[in-house]
């Protein structure tokens, strides 16, 4: 079964996987408590920023997220690696390219010792 590729067991995973979602789409429109249709209730959370809010010197961004609280969590968990890159930033492309060199070197490596 596993030793070739047969399209058939393709289209029988795709459709079992097709119905189970619409199995669980169902089941959760079910179980909601529904949406609210006026009020606060209709805007879209956006971690805390309200999106009618302007924020001063951002006025050209009206409409727009500007991404402040989003993206926080993320940067306050790789703050010590990004100081360590912005160290190690140099603008040059040839350092970009030697990087992406000795990555691929290290993936193609561990792929043909452990692959």
């Amino acid at each position: 079964m596993f030793g070739y590729w047969d399209a058939l067991y393709f289209v029988y995973v795709f459709a079992i996987g097709l119905l189970i979602s619409y199995a669980l789409y169902k089941w959760a429109e079910r179980s909601s408590t529904g949406t609210r249709r006026t009020g606060d209730g209709t805007k879209i959370f956006l971690s805390g920023e309200d999106q009618d809010e302007v924020i001063p010197q951002f006025e050209h961004f009206q409409g727009y997220v500007t991404g402040r609280h989003v993206m926080w969590g993320l940067i306050r968990g790789i703050h010590r690696m990004f100081l360590v890159f912005r160290r190690e930033h140099t603008g040059l492309l040839s350092d970009y390219i030697s990087y992406l060199l000795v990555t691929t070197a290290i993936i193609v490596g561990a792929l043909i010792v452990w692959g």
